[in-house]
């Protein structure tokens, strides 16, 4: 009976040994991938902060090749002796004795085969130049992503028109301290903190609003169900239009922002009576930039050009996005150095939108999430540790850093796509 229950404690120390080394395959795997994607977000930062340009790669799949065997050696005698004894009766001795020696064994390989995807096909580019999802951008401000930390990151421009003594006057805004004057990248971040503040507030919603775009003038009759189906495959819808007849188009849905007019006076007088510059010196009619349409393309919004209400968020591309981010640092430091430009911009706004050269600072900074030296430059994803409460603010440029390894997913590709260009290692 001994011989079975060794076999079976043979088989559960080997299932134990199986579980034990998932765990620690799974967790170093992720934790590598983690570090991987972390040095190329950071590595592609650096690469653009210097002007040089960014490249990418995806790893598309990791195959883990492991095998294990287990066995059990014996070896072993066994001795009968049978003997005799006359007395009162006859008395039969059967001694049986096992001898011997067990010798168990286990052996595990394991070859590890990482996929790496050069992203460079045409279709890569497509989604590296095209502008970020709008719904992306409701998504993760109906996530609580900190409003100003959205506009820094995905918008390009504020395209602003102005009523000012009864004639309408267009303002751009830009969200650079290098594609505009100094004084509109002042009034973006005047906008970002007043916006951030009603959000803090609970008097900012993004309100989601659909309407029929129609692919021409033309109408038929009568559709039928073949019809409706064919239009649905291909993202497009009939519609009757005002005279009776059917309209073939495509449902669009944009966005808008919405303010508490109640909230927005009180927000606004907060800023007055902490002595900062008057918000009507720079934009005249606020409420116009607060109830701002959300879009990619500025000739989109319901409102047409040229009326006094009309306020469009123009959102980047991701490649725009890096850029835009990587390159900010430098130019806005010159900028943050100006007393005139520092007179307007509210002092949460008075810093790039994310910092990676820290150059030979002696502050003390939190761990970083990742770091790594390019072209002589040491670059690092951290903050300055912060000795007051717990504040979003203690760790802006870790939190920039994640919102940009999320959008990086809209440059994820299908695998089965890039076969021929998969680039195997193996370990």
């Amino acid at each position: 009976m001994r011989r079975p229950s060794l076999l079976v404690l043979s088989s559960l120390l080997l299932t134990s040994c199986v579980t034990r080394q998932l765990d620690r395959d799974f967790a170093t795997f992720s934790a590598d991938y983690a570090t991987d994607m972390n040095w190329q977000m950071l590595l592609n930062l650096a690469r653009l902060d210097q002007g040089h340009p960014a490249y990418f790669m995806a790893v598309g799949e990791i195959r883990l090749d492991r095998s294990m065997s287990a066995q059990s050696q014996f070896s072993g005698n066994s001795t009968r002796t049978t003997g005799s004894t006359v007395a009162a009766a006859v008395t039969n001795t059967v001694s049986n004795v096992l001898g011997g020696s067990i010798a168990p064994g286990v052996s595990a390989s394991a070859s590890p085969k990482f996929v790496f995807i050069p992203l460079n096909s045409e279709e890569t580019a497509r989604q590296l130049l095209a502008p970020i999802s709008i719904d992306a951008f409701n998504m993760l401000y109906q996530q609580g992503w900190p409003a100003d930390q959205l506009l820094r990151v995905l918008v390009e421009r504020i395209e602003v028109d102005l009523r000012q003594d009864g004639k309408v006057e267009s303002v751009v805004l830009f969200n650079s301290p290098t594609r505009g004057e100094p004084e509109s990248f002042a009034r973006f971040l005047r906008a970002c903190e007043i916006v951030r503040e009603l959000q803090k507030a609970g008097g900012l919603s993004l309100i989601a609003e659909e309407r029929f775009v129609p692919s021409s003038q033309a109408e038929v009759a009568t559709i039928g169900p073949k019809e409706m189906l064919e239009a649905a495959d291909k993202g497009r819808a009939w519609q009757r239009s005002a005279q009776g007849g059917w309209q073939l188009g495509a449902i669009r849905t944009s966005y808008r922002f919405r303010a508490n007019q109640e909230i927005v006076d009180s927000v606004l007088g907060r800023f007055r009576s902490q002595g900062e510059a008057d918000t009507s010196a720079f934009i005249p009619n606020l409420q116009t930039v607060i109830e701002s349409t959300v879009t990619t393309d500025p000739q989109d919004p319901a409102a047409p050009r040229g009326t006094p209400t009309r306020s469009v968020l123009i959102l980047r591309s991701f490649r725009s996005v890096l850029e835009a981010v990587a390159q900010e640092q430098r130019a806005a430091a010159t900028l943050m150095r100006d007393p005139t430009f520092i007179r307007f911009v509210p002092p949460r706004q008075l810093r790039p939108v994310l910092r990676t050269d820290w150059g030979d600072s002696k502050t003390e900074f939190t761990p970083a999430a990742i770091e790594l030296t390019y072209a002589g430059r040491r670059y690092r994803i951290t903050d300055p540790v912060a000795s007051g409460p717990i504040d979003l603010d203690q760790r802006w440029n870790r939190d920039v850093f994640r919102l940009l390894v999320q959008l990086s997913s809209q440059v994820t590709v299908d695998i089965t796509k890039f076969q021929r260009q998969a680039l195997e290692l193996t370990q």
